[in-house]
C-alpha cells in the first residue's frame, strides 16, 4: 500500500495538511477515516474531486472543511477520472482559510465535535427570544449528545450548529456539561460479533489468506475490537476495507456482501 500517515484531526486542522499539498503542487488522494469518511483528489496542487458520504463535488466541500476527527492518509499513486470540483485551488482554499477564521471563534466555546451540552436551568429568569434555528439544537442537548450527533440528527453542518451552540451559550441557556465516563459511550450500541466473522469470510473470498491480516490492522487504525465495535462507524469500517481490495469486481462483490449483511444484522438486532 501506498498510504502515508499525514497527521490526525485530534491534533492538527486538515485545512493545514491540505494546504502543504496544495501549495506543493502535489498529486494523489487525501484520505479521511474517522466517525466519517472522506476522499479530497489533487492533481499539481489543484483539488478536482471530492466526496463526502453522498456529497460529491463541491457540495462535499464545506462538511470536509469541518471534520476534527479521524486518521488522515495521503496516496500518491492514486488519481480521479471524475472532476466533480471547478474552483480554482486558490479561491477554494482562500474560502477555506476564512472559514477557519470563523472557527477560531467558535472554537473559544465549542472545542470539539466531542463536546457536549446541557440547558442552564437558573439562567437568570429573563426572557430571551430564541430563533427557530435555534429550537432544534436546544432540543437535543441533554447532556449527553455530542456535537456531532446533534448535527447529524437535525442534518445540519457542524459549522452551523456549533455556531448556534455559541449564540447559545452567549445567551446563558446552554453551557458545556461534565460527562462522566461511563456514560460517554451511551447511546452507542455495538455491533453483534458475528459480523466480523461474516467479514472475515467474504473477504477470503476476495483476497484469500491475508483476510485476517487486513481485518485486524483495520480494526487497529480504527482503534476498537470487534466486542465493542460502535454501530456508528461500521459503514466507515466496510469502506476501508473495500479501499484495500485492488480489483473493481472483488472489490464491488465484498462491498455488496457486507452491506447485505451489515442490513441483516440491523434486522436481527
Amino acid at each position: 500500500m501506498f498510504n502515508e500517515l499525514i497527521g490526525n484531526l485530534s491534533e492538527i486542522r486538515l485545512f493545514d495538511l491540505v494546504k502543504t499539498l496544495v501549495d506543493g503542487k502535489n498529486s494523489g488522494v487525501v484520505a479521511i477515516k474517522g466517525r466519517a469518511t472522506a476522499e479530497l483528489f489533487i492533481e499539481e496542487g489543484g483539488i478536482v474531486h471530492c466526496q463526502f458520504d453522498t456529497l460529491v463535488g463541491e457540495e462535499a466541500i464545506p462538511a470536509i472543511m469541518d471534520l476534527d476527527d479521524g486518521r488522515v492518509t495521503f496516496n500518491w499513486q492514486l488519481s480521479s477520472e471524475n472532476h466533480t470540483v471547478r474552483m480554482a485551488a486558490e479561491q477554494l482554499m482562500s474560502n477555506w482559510a476564512q472559514r477557519e477564521e470563523e472557527w477560531k471563534k467558535i472554537r473559544k466555546v465549542v472545542d470539539s465535535s466531542d463536546a457536549v451540552f446541557s440547558i442552564v436551568w437558573e439562567s437568570g429568569g429573563h426572557d430571551r427570544t430564541i430563533l427557530e434555528k435555534q429550537w432544534g439544537v436546544l432540543a437535543l442537548c441533554n447532556g449527553r449528545r455530542n456535537i456531532f450527533d446533534v448535527a447529524g440528527r437535525l442534518g445540519r453542518s457542524l459549522f452551523e450548529v456549533s455556531g448556534i451552540l455559541c449564540d447559545l451559550v452567549g445567551m446563558g441557556l446552554l453551557e458545556k456539561a461534565e460527562v462522566d465516563e461511563r456514560l460517554k459511550t451511551w447511546p452507542r450500541k455495538t455491533v453483534d460479533e458475528t459480523f466480523f466473522t461474516t467479514a472475515e469470510t467474504e473477504l477470503k473470498k476476495v483476497v484469500g489468506p491475508i483476510a485476517r491480516i487486513l481485518l485486524n490492522d483495520t480494526l487497529a487504525a480504527f482503534e476498537e475490537t470487534p466486542e465493542s465495535f460502535p454501530n456508528d462507524r461500521v459503514n466507515s469500517f466496510i469502506s476501508t476495507l473495500c479501499d484495500q481490495i485492488e480489483e473493481e469486481p472483488k472489490r464491488e462483490k465484498f462491498g455488496r456482501a457486507m452491506s447485505l449483511a451489515w442490513l441483516s444484522s440491523l434486522e436481527n438486532s
